[in-house]
């Protein structure tokens, strides 16, 4: 009998301890269920229509050149935001871990900007970027460069915005790198040092290989966070000029709470679910490989 009670109360504890990992699947998977439901049917909020279309939304969207041109600046926003960070980061990182004097103050001041909201962020960069009372046109004409229209115009524009989120998210970048780089082992090193061999060679034989797990981390995280960023694009551009920052998510926002068609927007987001996806899963099969390099499990 006592054993019975000792058993009923191990299995009590094991349901207590599974359901809020059972309440938070279901509340992911719920919703992630519902929008992928919606993106098969015309649900339109203005219109009141709500019926099953199949691929309608996908096949509109195959032949709708806003759609790819938002494909497009996602693309070239990431690739251009992300090699941007992870370069400036890890050169960053490099530079904190010199033990240079006033290291800790230059670290504390490093990391300001990932403290601000991005939001703020981009209002921010958007003040100093004004084509006539920016500080930043100030300082080029000072400097004898003609200024810049920034933000307004479509040739600049994502440039400025990547300016903005590598602002954000440098520190960041630059923080992981910075615990990587201080929990390199030490011996290959003092090995490398006896032999007498370059700094450069042993930034490319030694560093870098040994950081690959860290490297392939910080580009999932930023890979994944640029191809979903909503707030310093919309902040900053609106999507805007002539959609030269018109990306996915910022696209499908219009669909959904301007135009009400929801149904078309939930059909963007399923596309860009599925590249961050699919993206995600190579990053972690070579993360994973890098670490059996690196670590030899």
């Amino acid at each position: 009998m006592r054993m019975l009670k000792q058993v009923a109360k191990k299995k009590n504890i094991a349901f207590w301890l599974f359901l809020p990992a059972f309440a938070l699947t279901v509340g992911i998977l719920v919703p992630f269920g519902y929008s992928v439901a919606m993106s098969f049917t015309n649900l339109n909020l203005t219109a009141g229509t709500k019926a099953f279309i199949g691929l309608g939304n996908y096949i509109k969207m195959m032949k709708d050149p806003e759609f790819w041109n938002s494909l497009k600046v996602t693309i070239f926003f990431t690739i251009g935001a992300v090699a941007f960070e992870v370069l400036v980061g890890f050169a960053a990182a490099y530079l904190l871990n010199l033990g240079l004097m006033g290291q800790r103050i230059y670290r504390t001041l490093f990391l300001v900007p990932v403290m601000l909201p991005p939001t703020v962020a981009a209002i921010m960069w958007k003040l100093m970027m004004a084509p006539i009372q920016g500080v930043l046109n100030y300082l080029l004409q000072l400097a004898g460069f003609l200024g810049l229209e920034w933000l307004g115009s479509s040739k600049t524009a994502l440039m400025s915005v990547i300016l903005i989120d590598a602002y954000v998210f440098i520190p960041f970048c630059g923080m992981i790198f910075l615990a990587g780089v201080q929990n390199l082992p030490k011996e290959p090193y003092e090995a490398a040092a006896v032999d007498g061999v370059s700094s450069w060679f042993v930034f490319r034989k030694l560093t870098l290989p040994l950081l690959k797990p860290v490297i392939l981390i910080v580009l999932l995280f930023r890979i994944m966070d640029c191809l979903k960023h909503f707030d310093i694009i919309y902040a900053a551009t609106k999507g805007g000029p002539a959609s030269a920052t018109m990306t996915l998510t910022v696209q499908a926002y219009y669909h959904s709470f301007r135009w009400t068609d929801m149904g078309y927007a939930f059909a963007h987001l399923v596309v860009l679910w599925a590249i961050v996806y699919v993206l995600s899963y190579f990053i972690v099969e070579q993360w994973k490989k890098a670490v059996a390099e690196v670590h030899g499990r």
